[in-house]
């Protein structure tokens, strides 16, 4: 599916053009480097969108934070692809854009005990994201002129331009020149010589911490073996990606010789400091749980269920403690945040989901329990009627504030999620927001718009310090929604988030 992030970056340009640019850039990085949001794709984007600004400093800035925001060569080929498709595909760089990639390579000269940013880490990358994007790293290498002083880099990039490798002078360049060697025989390795390939295969992964990337995909379609030594240091977040596909090998059937892979999987996923260091975001968790309830259904097994309530306590980080006042959540069509959303809050709070259109006998309670999971709550959200016609749809919000009213149901909180562009029917949502809480005597409410489009029009009195617009999802969402409910007039500045001009105000 095509995804426009241009539309969705347009603010950046208003607050680059309003002398703001350092500060869109620096919210790219924190954003980034926190893993705050489910994806790297728009903040590769806005960051491209810096990148090819005609304000100097905001460019530089930009090109400053690349290593930051791209940490792996999938980020670097997708900022390039967004920065030529901004360029109309016109050939050759610019020096600015050939000195931050030719960078990029030329930070792998650190010698770490913890092995970053190594030139053995930069020879395992290089092998591992071979081509993404139409790009390769034998392209980028020579649009960028990139050039080291340091033997072992030197040594990776004449292996990514497919030119004879220098010999190996010291234990830093032996040892990439021995894991390049290793990548190609497992390469080589073939199912047609199983026996012996298998554990040639297995013994390079075990030695040299080969990932899936670098075995030959027969491999990975036949040999438990591979995928039992893969297993072992696989990186979280293929851990969590694959889970179902390494149960459907048995690696999770209850066997003596499968209980290892179960306990690991448990104790990685209650590993907090692991969590954090991957940068998993709790919608990934949220998705590979509902995958593996899924599997789970279809394949009864005794070890699964293990996993899954593994799972299910990583999930619960997504949610926050208690509040203890009763919340009305509002939806009109918004997907994977708004399940998430309140499947989250449904565990811990006295919630009532209200599903609505334009028209206020179309709302209906959604009977949304505890006992739903993730796949059953989407299912009851994406019951609302879609409207056809228009491209962008837009809803009264006036619509559920009636419905309560009607109702004369009271409700602490208020939660709105929409996709939608937002509209006026016969009254203002303001105003009937108003009238609601006037109607049912609630003084200290709270009101919280989460808009899934930058979209300008406000639903309710932005000086207010009862209502929080909020555009865009991230991990951070949760948290602050539920401290300003709480009345934590501390919340943003713990958070450090709020990027406004005269024009935005996106949190």
């Amino acid at each position: 599916m095509h995804v426009n992030h241009f539309t969705k970056t347009l603010f950046c340009c208003r607050l680059i053009q309003g002398n703001k640019g350092h500060e869109v850039v620096e919210c790219i990085r924190k954003i980034s480097l926190q893993g705050r949001a489910c994806k790297q794709d728009p903040a590769l984007y806005a960051l491209a969108v810096c990148a090819r600004s005609n304000d100097e400093t905001t460019k530089h800035n930009a090109y400053r934070v690349l290593n930051d925001v791209c940490r792996i060569p999938t980020h670097l080929f997708q900022f390039i692809k967004y920065s030529e498709e901004m360029n109309g595909h016109e050939t050759g760089w610019g020096r600015a854009q050939r000195q931050a990639v030719s960078k990029w390579y030329k930070q792998f000269v650190e010698v770490g005990s913890n092995g970053h940013k190594t030139p053995l880490k930069l020879a395992y990358l290089v092998t591992k994201y071979r081509r993404r994007y139409k790009w390769s790293h034998r392209d980028v290498i020579r649009l960028a002129h990139v050039r080291s002083k340091n033997k072992a880099v030197r040594i990776t990039l004449q292996y990514a331009l497919g030119k004879p490798l220098e010999v190996a002078d010291c234990k830093e360049s032996l040892e990439v020149t021995e894991f390049l060697s290793a990548v190609k025989e497992a390469k080589r390795c073939s199912v047609k010589k199983m026996k012996e390939d298998e554990g040639r295969l297995c013994e390079y992964i075990a030695l040299y911490q080969l990932s899936w990337e670098h075995v030959p995909n027969q491999f990975l379609k036949y040999s438990v073996k591979v995928w039992d030594v893969l297993f072992r240091t696989m990186p979280m977040t293929a851990m969590i990606r694959n889970l179902g596909k390494m149960t459907s090998f048995g690696m999770h059937t209850g066997e003596p010789a499968t209980d290892f892979w179960v306990q690991h999987v448990v104790n990685r996923l209650d590993d907090d400091i692991q969590l954090a260091r991957a940068r998993i975001h709790p919608l990934t968790l949220l998705i590979a749980l509902n995958h593996y309830e899924l599997g789970l259904q279809r394949n009864q097994k005794i070890k699964w269920h293990l996993i899954l309530e593994s799972l299910r306590h990583c999930e619960m980080r997504f949610s926050e403690a208690r509040t203890c006042k009763k919340y009305l959540w509002i939806y009109d069509n918004s997907g994977e945040a708004a399940a998430a959303m309140v499947y989250s809050t449904v565990q811990t709070e006295d919630v009532e989901v209200i599903l609505f259109t334009n028209r206020i006998e179309d709302a209906f309670t959604a009977t949304i329990r505890k006992e739903d999971n993730l796949q059953t709550i989407k299912e009851k959200i994406f019951q609302i009627p879609i409207e056809t016609g228009s491209d962008y749809i837009k809803h009264d919000l006036s619509v559920p504030f009636i419905w309560a009213a009607s109702r004369k149901e009271k409700f602490d909180a208020i939660m709105v999620f929409t996709d939608s562009i937002t509209s006026c029917g016969f009254i203002h949502p303001a105003e009937a927001l108003k009238q609601y809480t006037q109607y049912m005597t609630i003084p200290d409410y709270r009101f919280v718009v989460v808009a899934m489009t930058s979209d300008k029009y406000s639903v309710a009195a932005p000086d207010s310090v009862h209502n929080l617009d909020v555009v865009g999802f991230d991990t951070m969402t949760p948290g602050i929604i539920m401290d300003f409910v709480e009345n934590s007039q501390q919340t943003f500045k713990d958070h450090d988030i709020i990027l406004h001009s005269d024009e935005d105000r996106h949190y």
